[in-house]
């Protein structure tokens, strides 16, 4: 008789499980639609600064300066003159180190760590001369490589095309044709742009667009929210 339960009692049961069951839900999507605004809003911070610079400006083709500009300083030191010139990986650094100062993703580093993350983001180094940016945010912990499904607006790509050259950019969007996508826009300083710009290219396969980019060498990664 102690494991009796009557009618009324399963039925207040069952009612107060529903209850929990549904502020657990509602619970899981508020947290889901907040990780959601705050994806978002990492997106636009990191479009912002990307658009800050003005277009044009200069492209150095030399690739002997630093790239970036403007001046790039972490704890009083000079971690990156400013270049005469700019060119991808230059542009990109200067928008990420900007990127994570705002969201407090910094704060627990030194500048011999900015220094490394600077040569990684570059491709300066054995191990990050194929996903540069992909493997640069992941070592000094500030954030994540994404997957080309998952890419959106404000995430940072290195690219690589069928001639072997590769570019370091803002992703901006994706380029659909029926219902596929066959290319992308982007942000980055590149010489066509004569420096900054937006500049659109397509994918080698299929053909017909007279795409050079190669699928399976797109490393996406994303800056994490705010400091761990």
């Amino acid at each position: 008789m102690g494991n009796y339960f009557n009618r009324s009692q399963t039925m207040s049961m069952f009612t107060h499980s529903r209850a929990v069951n549904k502020s657990l839900m509602q619970c899981a999507a508020s947290l889901g639609l907040a990780c959601l605004l705050a994806s978002a809003v990492g997106a636009v911070d990191t479009l912002e600064i990307a658009r800050a610079y003005d277009d044009g400006g200069g492209y150095d083709n030399t690739w002997k300066g630093s790239g970036v500009p403007q001046e790039i300083r972490f704890q009083n030191e000079r971690i990156l003159a400013k270049g005469k010139g700019t060119y991808c990986c230059g542009f990109t650094f200067a928008v990420v180190m900007e990127a994570a100062r705002e969201r407090g993703l910094l704060q627990d580093k030194s500048a011999e760590e900015v220094r490394a993350f600077q040569k990684q983001w570059y491709g300066a180094t054995e191990e990050s001369r194929e996903i540069q940016c992909a493997l640069a945010v992941q070592t000094l912990g500030i954030g994540q490589r994404v997957e080309s499904d998952d890419a959106r607006p404000g995430d940072f790509l290195q690219f690589w095309r069928t001639n072997k050259s590769g570019h370091s950019v803002v992703f901006l969007d994706w380029v659909m044709d029926g219902g596929q996508r066959v290319g992308f826009k982007y942000r980055s300083s590149q010489g066509s742009t004569k420096g900054i710009g937006d500049r659109v290219e397509y994918f080698s396969t299929p053909a017909g667009k007279e795409g050079q980019v190669v699928r399976e060498r797109m490393y996406f990664s994303r800056l994490d929210v705010k400091g761990r």
